[in-house]
């Protein structure tokens, strides 16, 4: 027989997940890549939050369950495999036949790592500038040289220059010392993701210009390399678009292209509404991978490069690993492009599934490389035999009965619930569906008082072209497992719901996301699911803006609200963010400073006169995506007006927390804050956060 349960109020219980545990399980895996010259091997990325977030590249067996192969390859503190392209980076290393290059974060070098060499020591290459920074990177099987993308900061940063370039590798008895890059391609404000053909010298890529992000429109490159006497491509010929033409008429956002072993292209287009697989025929015209198109997304918006939903299977012709899914729910299947039929694989309660890669047991048997997770198990890697169907991890502590957070974990709960669409304010109201996760209180010693309901946090996920997901999350786990509800907003403009859904928010950031998490606490209030008086929001970057526009706009929601590193003033976003996101606004809320009165009307900034409930504000010192000065601005801004609040400034930190120590003290200054305001004193020793306006 179980244990009674102690009653106690909600958010008081006494929860094994500590903020410190939270920041510890912030280690994570990204970046799986296999060796094609030695299937055999598989390389990732690790994060260490203790070592201030450094990346550290490592490799093993794909089949070795025992690391007894485990190479850590950047063990040195100075190597730390991160690059700034874009700001949001990813794709920051590659591999081929031994040999790795790598972005370094310290001066954003490039560097080459002769993994057969016992020395292991990074030799830099490439051009040496600290202006310079480079990602995307394919090393061609000549292993001569490597393409890449790479962004050039010496004149501007908001105008920063991209270029395809080729990048020359050393070869015995060349002399030591940097090369020249060579610029291939350059005609477009955004590169991404060169892929080299196995049979030929074509290279296909993808671009896009401003104002669109790369999940509005981006075109389809595919052209020859013209080489020079050395084996290295001096330019590109023949440069054709092959889809997604700016003149074509077609907006299209396009992802992932990938050639299989007989040089076919494969990618992903949103043409139909959904990112569905296409592929290249062999006079150039694009045929639709399955029988028709699907109302389902097999990619995500890429704000970092390297994203891999899709590979094609070595050895099967016409077959292509991929997950696809509808709101929550995904599934991993094999696509046969000439039957265009799916067959699904069974997975063990995975619900999201990344950086796929195709490689070999060291029996030869095919096996994919994965980062998957669900609601009881977080993202990490695994492996997946197609033929025996079978998963299994391949890093990281294995979840078993004995885990001391069982009892502990919320289940997500995908709920629907009613909305409305703009334009506000008129009868020409649209009634309309939104979703998000929803996760009751779960602590197996705890339970709530009978008449008492829990408080509820609704998160605001940044981008916010972006998705919440059901995966496990410690910093969720936290919340929930001291009696707090939480529900987890996929409000209007997320992803996964198809085109139509994801520019809801355009141009109506601020307005739709506000109303969706306004109507999710709502809905979950009068369905008798949490205290209506106890409501509060939180939320990151884009995400912090939300919340900030829920307390300002919505003053009658909320109780309390939490902004990490969010913006309160679109107009000063719109004038000081960098290049990645300088148009976004534009379809976000309206071209600037044509539309500055609208941009003034949507910022809480200037609304704080609307505001009357308290807020913490937790910002990086270092953040150039949103700058610091904007939590300052609407931190005075409440002071002036007798409002408690909370300021809390993390030197050395970016746009977000890598420092464990950061990540504790952020999580742990939200439960102190969020208790003085709703009413519930924590069971955790916190120490005090300074409130301002504070009368006790």
């Amino acid at each position: 027989m179980a244990p009674a349960k102690t009653t106690a109020p909600f958010g008081s219980w006494k929860s094994p997940l500590t903020a410190s545990g939270v920041a510890s399980a912030s280690s994570s895996v990204s970046m799986a890549r296999i060796d094609a010259a030695n299937p055999s091997w598989v390389y990732w990325l690790e994060s260490r939050p203790q070592e201030g977030g450094r990346l550290v590249l490592l490799s093993k067996q794909v089949d070795d369950y025992s690391d007894s192969t485990l190479r850590e390859l950047t063990a040195d503190a100075r190597w730390n495999v991160r690059t700034a392209v874009h700001e949001y980076g990813g794709g920051a290393y590659a591999v081929y036949d031994g040999l790795v290059v790598f972005a370094n974060w310290a001066d954003q070098g490039v560097y080459l790592l002769d993994t057969s060499e016992e020395s292991q020591t990074p030799q830099r290459i490439a051009e040496q500038n600290d202006k310079l920074r480079y990602a995307s990177f394919a090393v061609h099987p000549s292993k001569k040289f490597i393409v890449c993308v790479r962004e050039d900061h010496r004149e501007s940063d908001i105008e920063a220059l991209a270029s395809l370039v080729a990048i020359p590798l050393p070869q015995p008895g060349d002399s030591e010392g940097p090369t020249k890059d060579i610029v291939l391609f350059d005609s477009s404000d955004f590169i991404s993701s060169p892929a080299f053909s196995p049979v030929n010298n074509e290279l296909a890529f993808y671009a896009w210009n401003h104002p669109d992000m790369n999940w509005d429109a981006t075109t389809l490159y595919c052209s020859s390399m013209k080489m020079n006497g050395g084996g290295v491509p001096e330019s590109l010929e023949h440069l054709r678009a092959v889809a997604g033409a700016p003149d074509s008429g077609k907006r299209e956002s396009i992802y992932q292209p990938r050639f299989d072993e007989d040089g076919v292209l494969h990618f992903i287009s949103d043409r139909s509404g959904f990112w569905n697989p296409y592929y290249l025929g062999a006079e150039g015209e694009i045929h639709l991978s399955l029988g028709s198109p699907v109302d389902v997304e097999f990619a995500g918006p890429e704000w970092a490069f390297g994203e891999s939903t899709m590979q094609p299977v070595p050895g099967s012709k016409f077959s292509i690993v991929v997950t696809y899914a509808q709101g929550g729910e995904h599934k991993l299947g094999i696509l046969n492009v000439a039957t265009h039929a799916i067959e699904d694989l069974p997975v063990p309660g995975w619900t999201q599934m990344g950086s796929f890669q195709l490689g070999k047991s060291r029996s030869g048997e095919p096996v994919l490389v994965l980062i998957s997770g669900g609601p009881s198990e977080r993202m990490s890697l695994f492996t997946y035999y197609i033929n025996s169907i079978s998963a299994q991890r391949l890093c990281g502590q294995q979840s078993s009965a004995q885990d001391p957070l069982a009892g502990y974990i919320s289940m997500p709960q995908e709920i629907a619930f009613p909305t409305k669409l703009p334009p506000f304010g008129t009868s020409e109201i649209c009634n309309a569906t939104a979703y998000a996760f929803y996760y009751p209180p779960t602590n197996k010693d705890f339970e709530g008082p009978a008449d008492e309901l829990p408080p509820l946090l609704v998160l605001s996920h940044g981008g916010p072209t972006a998705a919440a997901s059901s995966v496990l999350q410690n910093k969720i786990q936290y919340w929930t497992s001291r009696g707090i509800a939480v529900a987890d907003v996929n409000y209007g403009g997320s992803t996964g719901y198809g085109r139509e859904y994801r520019e809801r928010l355009y141009p109506h950031f601020g307005e739709v996301d506000v109303q969706d998490c306004c109507a999710a606490a709502l809905y979950l209030a009068e369905s008798g699911k949490v205290d209506r008086k106890r409501l509060s929001i939180m939320g990151g970057s884009a995400g912090g803006f939300t919340t900030l526009a829920c307390l300002a706009f919505r003053p009658e929601v909320f109780a309390v609200g939490a902004s990490l590193y969010g913006i309160s003033d679109l107009e000063v976003l719109a004038k000081e963010t960098h290049k990645f996101e300088a148009k976004y606004p534009e379809h976000l809320v309206g071209p600037y400073p044509e539309a500055r009165d609208e941009y003034k009307r949507r910022s809480p900034l200037h609304s704080v006169d609307k505001l009357a409930c308290p807020a913490i504000f937790l910002q990086g010192l270092e953040d150039k995506i949103v700058p610091p000065n904007q939590a300052t601005l609407m931190v005075d801004a409440l002071k002036r007006k007798g409002i408690r609040v909370a300021h809390i400034e993390f030197e050395g930190e970016q746009h977000g927390f890598r420092k464990s120590e950061n990540i504790v003290r952020a999580l742990e200054a939200q439960l102190y804050f969020f208790g003085k305001i709703l009413g519930f004193q924590p069971a955790d020793h916190i120490d005090p956060v300074p409130i301002f306006n504070d009368q006790e």
